[in-house]
């Protein structure tokens, strides 16, 4: 009977150290768990707060360039006015007869100089090239963003059609020699004397109704027509930046130099 009672007792305490060791194995596993759970949170936290630094980076580097742009708009403009005024001011020496073929003509190549307006876009090109367009969690600031990447390619196209035109018109005469290209100082202090003296000779300037005279003069006039087109562009352009530049301001990189 002794016996009988022993085994019990040995199955009792047997079956409770099991129990025991279950209790101890599922603490380790919950342990386990709890720390794999820590880690992910904190390995989350650690890239949400580097996405945030990255987000407020590229906000901050987008206004840069948005800046820039506006300065780089209203120097071009000022380039483009001066050019209207140039031309006006040629169209008046042209008629003024007498006049100096190569101080219209010198004076035409410093108007139809072109200045072409290259922005800067570089932050915008450089988040959405490398995937990465979706670290900017404002929806209606990342929407204006795009919208406006879409008007300034399209002012780009614009102003490069205007370009074309004016270099099309201005460069459409038969005979460029007959025309005079070899007056404009650069050509005339590389072509001797002797050299000149076998180029055609007119002084187109000085009779309004030579066919070179009318295309100068209406060429003038489609010219400032291009010019003001130019300005008109820009203006849109820096009046469509206004709002976006706004919403940059309102982020975290109003406080960057902190």
């Amino acid at each position: 009977m002794i016996k009988f009672f022993r085994k019990i007792r040995q199955k009792q305490l047997s079956e409770n150290k099991f129990s025991k060791y279950l209790l101890y194995a599922l603490g380790e596993i919950i342990l386990v768990v709890i720390g794999i759970l820590i880690a992910l949170q904190i390995n989350n936290w650690n890239e949400n707060r580097k996405n945030k630094i990255a987000e407020a980076d590229y906000y901050c580097r987008i206004l840069d360039d948005f800046e820039l742009n506006e300065k780089l708009i209203d120097e071009t403009s000022a380039r483009i006015t001066n050019k209207i005024k140039l031309s006006k001011e040629l169209m008046s020496d042209l008629n003024n007869i007498p006049n100096d073929r190569s101080l219209i003509l010198n004076k035409h190549v410093v108007a139809i100089r072109q200045d072409v307006f290259v922005p800067s876009n570089i932050a915008f090109e450089d988040i959405t090239s490398s995937g990465q367009l979706k670290l900017l969690t404002d929806l209606r600031l990342k929407n204006r963003l795009i919208q406006h990447s879409t008007f300034l390619n399209n002012i780009l196209n614009l102003l490069q059609e205007n370009r074309n035109v004016i270099i099309d018109r201005m460069s459409d005469f038969e005979f460029m020699s007959e025309f005079g290209l070899q007056d404009i100082d650069y050509l005339e202090r590389e072509l001797d004397r002797e050299h000149i003296e076998l180029l055609p000779k007119n002084n187109w300037t000085n009779d309004p109704n030579h066919p070179i005279f009318l295309k100068f003069q209406d060429n003038l006039v489609i010219y400032i027509g291009m010019l003001i087109r130019q300005k008109q562009h820009l203006s849109n352009l820096k009046k469509e930046m206004q709002e976006p530049i706004e919403l940059l301001k309102n982020k975290e990189c109003k406080n960057k130099e902190g």
